[in-house]
């Protein structure tokens, strides 16, 4: 599925999740204090889903495509992932 990242980040946060779920790939998780986060391969962007930690309930998507974003993934990123 293609949508521009414009077009994306004016969706509601539930069809943003599901879209990502559905057609996005994922490709690393981290956890935080406070958040789960998931970072996905969608559409020629990134995106990172994050989850309130205590309720599982998700709390924002974020749309990038600078790989300044990626540092913090850089660990459990593999070249065959980013390709997909």
């Amino acid at each position: 599925m293609y949508i521009s990242r414009d077009i994306y980040d004016q969706k509601p946060l539930f069809i943003r999740q599901g879209a990502l779920q559905l057609w996005g790939v994922l490709l690393a998780e981290r956890v935080d204090l406070c958040r789960i986060r998931e970072l996905y391969s969608f559409s020629g962007f990134f995106a990172e889903l994050c989850y309130d930690k205590t309720t599982g309930k998700p709390t924002c998507i974020c749309s990038f495509t600078g790989i300044r974003r990626l540092i913090p993934y850089l660990a459990d990123l593999s070249l065959e992932t980013l390709s997909q």
